[in-house]
């Protein structure tokens, strides 16, 4: 009578085996461990990112600095922000951007980044910020920039629109600023530095529009009477939306 054969044992993996596995797993979460925590610090301004730096205690609010300690940095009216940023693609804007936004979450860190804004603007609207904002309180303006040709015209308006955030906890001063007012920014005293940049389909002419947040802090003039304190934010948000106001061109 034949009999069935017995099928061979199965042949055990050494130890050394398992332990080279286990080795090169926990050596493959390490580095992608690291990788992560590198991503998470080198770009807070990614919400999420931001988000657990903060759950770390790893964020810092802007420092209070007054117009004397504010960082050197280049100053551009709306001519020279124009020629700057009207040609720029999405993805350079959005570089760019991403850049601006890191400058400023990180305390100005890169001050080859520090842009300040000059120019007069024609206020077109007013509105408070709230907590889906880059930072409350305080209020934002936006306004369109007036350039007059040469000294004996008029000033007309720009293609350039500017988005003044007032970080600000008096209620008041937001009905201090009103549309029609002129509004005139310095490189001193007002500090104003570009964290935004945005464009608005204007046809032939695009339209840039400028975010600037002051970066140094004190009594702020609105009209010729009144004043009110500028104040450096508590927190930032870099999940609030930029720009401010709906991104469309006014008539």
């Amino acid at each position: 009578m034949r009999r069935d054969k017995e099928p061979p044992p199965k042949k055990r993996a050494p130890a050394y085996y398992w332990w080279t596995l286990a080795n090169v797993l926990a050596l493959c979460l390490a580095v992608v461990s690291w990788l992560m925590c590198l991503h998470v610090f080198k770009h807070p301004e990614i919400p999420r990112n931001y988000e657990i730096l903060r759950k770390l205690g790893r964020t810092e609010p802007p420092k209070p600095l007054t117009e004397m300690e504010a960082p050197p940095g280049e100053a551009a009216d709306p001519r020279a922000f124009y020629r700057r940023y009207a040609g720029l693609g999405e993805d350079e804007l959005q570089r760019l951007n991403a850049a601006l936004m890191r400058n400023y979450l990180l305390n100005l860190k890169e001050p080859k980044l520090i842009q300040y804004a000059e120019g007069n603007y024609k206020v077109q609207q007013v509105r408070r910020l709230g907590e889906g904002d880059l930072f409350h309180p305080g209020f934002a303006v936006r306004a369109q920039a007036m350039i007059a040709p040469d000294e004996f015209s008029e000033p007309a308006p720009w293609p350039v629109l500017i988005e003044y955030l007032f970080p600000t906890a008096d209620d008041l001063a937001a009905t201090w600023i009103a549309p029609g007012d002129l509004l005139a920014v310095s490189k001193f005293p007002n500090c104003a530095m570009l964290v935004h940049v945005a464009k608005i389909d204007g046809g032939d002419t695009p339209v840039v529009c400028l975010t600037v947040a002051p970066i140094a802090f004190g009594s702020f003039k609105a009209g010729k009477n009144r004043k009110f304190e500028l104040q450096a934010p508590g927190s930032l948000n870099p999940a609030g939306p930029l720009p401010v106001f709906p991104l469309e061109q006014e008539d």
